[in-house]
């Protein structure tokens, strides 16, 4: 006959519910480094970040930064400001009156 503690079942599902959940936020760390990125170097203006500068910042190598994204979350990035513009359009000026 075998015994089990009774709490061992629940403790372990507890444990893999944790390590799934920051399984899941380094996932998203990830993802959302990757969208920095890609704005930083494709979208900024007048021109985009120093690599030197993004890869110090990311804990990365220069060379890691040019290929940490890829052109779906260049477009992904994209796709994020058409709807900021959407939502926040650029106030327009109004006309001068006299």
């Amino acid at each position: 006959m075998c015994s089990t503690h009774p709490n061992v079942a629940p403790a372990a599902d507890v444990l893999l519910a944790a390590l799934a959940d920051a399984r899941q936020r380094k996932e998203q760390a990830a993802q959302d480094m990757r969208l920095l990125l890609a704005y930083a170097r494709e979208f900024s203006f007048p021109r985009p970040y120093r690599l030197a500068d993004l890869a110090e910042a990311a804990g990365m190598s220069i060379s890691g930064i040019r290929t940490a994204y890829t052109p779906a979350d260049i477009e992904a990035v994209s796709t994020l400001l058409a709807a900021l513009r959407q939502e926040y359009p650029a106030p327009h000026s109004a006309p001068v009156q006299r």
